[in-house]
């Protein structure tokens, strides 16, 4: 029985953020990317363009979906 695993970081400021490769030894593979902070990002979790600066980053293997930052943007949790 094989089990699903889910590769993921933890939440960063969308203004500066480390994307790793989860597949290979730790610090092997790393990105660095720096966003402005009036730059405008799509957020997931109410698809409207916001500021990068009020906005968070989850980064997974296969996608990097922004998030409004808790008090800012959408009211969602």
């Amino acid at each position: 029985m094989s089990k699903l695993r889910i590769y993921s970081s933890d939440s960063e400021p969308a203004t500066r953020w480390c994307w790793n490769n989860p597949i290979r030894e730790k610090g092997q593979w790393r990105r660095y990317v720096v966003n402005k902070p009036r730059r405008l990002v799509r957020a997931w979790c109410c698809n409207k363009l916001r500021w990068a600066q009020n906005c968070v980053v989850q980064v997974y293997y296969d996608q990097v979906p922004h998030w409004c930052r808790a008090g800012k943007g959408c009211k969602k949790p």
